[in-house]
């Protein structure tokens, strides 16, 4: 195994990404999702004005970021926790990197996965569910084309299914006697019965889903399953 598989909380971490072209917006569009507490981005061409825009543009909402239209300087990896070196001029990227080591920030370089602590892996994001893809550099093509296959199928079963839990999970724990929760929480997973379930979630069988479910929930627990909220989309 070439990376250790992780995922970080980073809603108290302040990042900071060198460069706002095409690429390292593409790397903030990603952070922003995962709710840091700052990120900040500094580039010595682009204006702020034109970095807003661009990103705009491409995202489709307006970008909260603090902005430095200048060279890096060296303190402004103070208090940084994850960095990102986004800049096409590799010398530059090299000097950030080499700072970011001897600071022991973690950077990410666009160059290359060899040169920074940690790759960014293709990822898919469905409400609950959070899927990392990555083929350690092999085959960024086959990455693609693996992380389509995999929304595919993802979206049409496990994704429903998995908001079938979330509603279903606090409605075990309040209705039902913790010294059985446990075995309900594995049958509901179980291959043969979650494969049905999805089937009837894609065909929106809500009788035959909350008969199916009476197999193993109590009825004070299917009385109160909401399918509005089972069905409605994210």
């Amino acid at each position: 195994m070439q990376y250790y598989p992780l995922f970080l909380d980073i809603t108290s971490y302040k990042c900071l990404v060198l460069g706002a072209g095409a690429v390292a917006r593409r790397k903030i569009d990603t952070l922003i999702k995962a709710n840091p507490m700052e990120i900040v981005v500094i580039d010595p061409f682009l204006s702020e004005f034109d970095f807003i825009t661009e990103f705009q543009k491409e995202y489709g909402y307006e970008v909260n970021v603090t902005y430095f239209q200048r060279e890096f300087e060296e303190n402004d990896l103070e208090n940084i926790r994850l960095a990102f070196a986004a800049t096409n001029n590799s010398t530059v990227n090299g000097d950030f990197i080499k700072l970011c080591k001897e600071k022991n920030i973690f950077c990410n370089v666009i160059e290359g996965a060899k040169r920074g602590d940690f790759i960014v892996p293709a990822h898919l994001d469905f409400e609950s569910l959070l899927i990392a893809v990555s083929t350690s550099g092999v085959s960024p093509a086959f990455t693609r084309a693996l992380k389509e296959d995999l929304g595919f199928y993802v979206a049409r079963g496990y994704v429903p299914f998995l908001r079938l839990l979330r509603l279903l999970r606090p409605l075990i724990l309040e209705y039902v006697a913790e010294s059985k929760r446990t075995n309900i929480f594995r049958a509901l997973v179980a291959r043969d019965f979650r494969e049905e379930i999805m089937a009837l979630l894609e065909l929106r069988k809500m009788g035959e889903i909350r008969r199916k479910l009476a197999t193993v929930l109590p009825e004070t627990v299917i009385a109160r399953i909401n399918d509005k909220e089972l069905f409605m989309k994210k």
